[in-house]
């Protein structure tokens, strides 16, 4: 009885492969494979017609969902960290502005880098002697060459 499953197991594997070889669509060809994205070129006979040319426009940026991760008052210094959660890129930088009424009075920029799943801006550390005393609003901006976008504002109280 082995003996018998052994040879049919045998004859059902070998079957398999000479059908993948009769079905093999390249089998004895000689040709390399091209890049379909680069195309080779091929000569044509027409002449080019000249035709105007708009001027490129950048493609418009794809909103980014920058937001406050952290912040604390230590010593005499801010402490801001913001992420991006939206999307998850390296490249990026985030804007950090400081608010006081709808006047900004800081800004500063730091690079941004990809977390798991999100964006996270650098740390940000300011010394509070830059800031007025009392209640500054913070926004958090992200600036890449495909995203951009602010959080809302958010209240921080200077001592």
């Amino acid at each position: 009885m082995k003996r018998t499953l052994l040879i049919a197991t045998t004859l059902v594997a070998v079957a398999t492969l000479a059908g993948c070889a009769l079905f093999y669509p390249n089998l004895g060809s000689n040709e390399t494979p091209s890049d379909p994205m680069n195309p080779s070129p091929t000569a044509t006979e027409s002449s080019p017609t000249p035709t105007e040319s708009e001027t490129p426009t950048a493609a418009p940026k794809e909103l980014a969902k920058p937001r406050l991760l952290f912040y604390e008052i230590a010593g005499k210094d801010l402490r801001v960290i913001g992420e991006v959660v939206n999307f998850a890129e390296d490249g990026g930088e985030c804007i950090i502005t400081f608010y006081s009424g709808n006047t900004p009075i800081v800004m500063e920029r730091v690079p941004a880098e990809h977390n798991v799943s999100t964006t996270q801006c650098f740390p940000l550390t300011t010394a509070l002697s830059r800031l007025p005393k009392g209640t500054v609003d913070v926004v958090i901006g992200y600036e890449s060459a495909k995203y951009a976008g602010e959080s809302e504002k958010f209240e921080v109280i200077i001592p």
